[in-house]
């Protein structure tokens, strides 16, 4: 967490020190640099949670200004089905179990899936509206996606 907050601290001052503007990815919400966004509906639509964290369960983790939980269950249409990770060098690995267990795939560092029904995981189930946990770093052996 230190390295993450320095790094965003460093990179902060250097572009505003120099007036450059870093453009945003193409999505329709911006989140906090460093951060992972997750939301609740494809297409960056729906609810948002905005978080700088590791998250061990979605279970107990809500959306920001809800107490609507990431994850109720699977196949719960509120769960997460987009993803955009705001960290410009850190993977996201996403897990289906809590724990960071199970199977799993990886978003790129400041890369994002705009929809996880586009995803497979290895054990046949559709990624949508399934997932758990996220884990800052490249931890899972899952595919990497940016889409």
């Amino acid at each position: 967490m230190i390295r993450r907050t320095s790094a965003m601290l460093l990179a902060a001052a250097s572009l505003f020190g120099t007036g450059i503007v870093m453009a945003a990815p193409a999505q329709a919400d911006v989140c906090t640099p460093e951060n992972v966004c997750l939301w609740s509906d494809g297409g960056f639509k729906g609810e948002k949670r905005d978080d700088f964290n590791s998250r061990t369960s979605w279970a107990n983790i809500t959306y920001d200004g809800t107490s609507l939980p990431l994850y109720r269950g699977d196949n719960v249409i509120s769960n997460v089905s987009t993803i955009d990770n705001w960290d410009p060098d850190t993977k996201v690995s996403v897990y289906y179990n809590s724990g960071y267990a199970g199977p799993c795939f990886r978003v790129a560092a400041y890369g994002w899936v705009s929809d996880m029904s586009g995803i497979t995981l290895s054990n046949g189930k559709n990624a949508n509206d399934v997932m758990n946990s996220h884990r800052f770093g490249d931890w899972c052996n899952g595919a990497t996606y940016n889409f």
